[in-house]
């Protein structure tokens, strides 16, 4: 009985030997695995890395202006523009401005102007300094003759110049659209830049009008 049962053990040994040599061969099969998947996944991070450094940067796409020379400007708004600052009140002619999609939309309510040398010298040193600082209230007579008390400032984190403040409520009444041109000119009442606005269709009607033509600006 007892010769059993020391054979039995004996066997017994030799079998946990087994098992525990087939589990060390287990273990090392399994970490060569994991080892070969983690050097797939590196050289498989290399070849993207390597794809998207082939892929060339995306150009903004540029914006469209009219450049223009001084048009004649409608009696209506000379008219205006007298009535509000004397007779014989000077105008500069500032550009034209292609309304855009943002231009007219109404959560906005602003609309950037052209910034061109000719606005810089409209402008004084005192009221360029301080358009980034408060909110200028300047007059803008618009193609029908009607006056506007918006707000003229300058956007330091876009770099432009806008006219805000119930400017959209001059779009809906006017029923200003994306794409139409707009002509843009400067005059001063009481010392004060104030401005004018002349509507002359949409950008692609005026594709073969003498004295306008399409440039692309940054």
């Amino acid at each position: 009985m007892n010769d059993k049962v020391m054979k039995f053990k004996g066997d017994w040994e030799n079998f946990e030997v087994l098992v525990e040599a087939a589990e060390m061969e287990w273990e090392a099969r399994a970490a060569e695995k994991e080892m070969a998947k983690t050097s797939e996944r590196k050289n498989h991070n290399k070849r993207v890395q390597k794809q998207e450094c082939k892929f060339e940067p995306v150009k903004k796409r540029r914006k469209m202006t009219i450049v223009c020379p001084e048009p004649q400007m409608p009696p209506l708004l000379k008219r205006r523009i007298e009535e509000i600052a004397g007779v014989g009140t000077a105008t500069v002619w500032l550009n034209a401005k292609e309304l855009t999609i943002s231009d007219v939309k109404e959560h906005l309510d602003r609309l950037f102007i052209p910034k061109t040398e000719a606005l810089k010298q409209f402008l004084n040193e005192k009221e360029i300094e301080n358009l980034d600082r408060t909110n200028n209230r300047t007059k803008v007579v618009d193609p029908e003759g009607d006056e506007w008390d918006l707000i003229f400032k300058y956007w330091t984190k876009v770099n432009q110049y806008v006219f805000t403040s119930q400017w959209y409520q001059l779009v809906a009444d006017k029923g200003l659209q994306s794409g139409e041109v707009l002509q843009v000119w400067g005059f001063r009442c009481k010392d004060k830049p104030c401005f004018a606005i002349n509507r002359v269709g949409q950008r692609s009607e005026l594709a073969n009008t003498d004295g306008a033509s399409s440039s692309r600006q940054q």
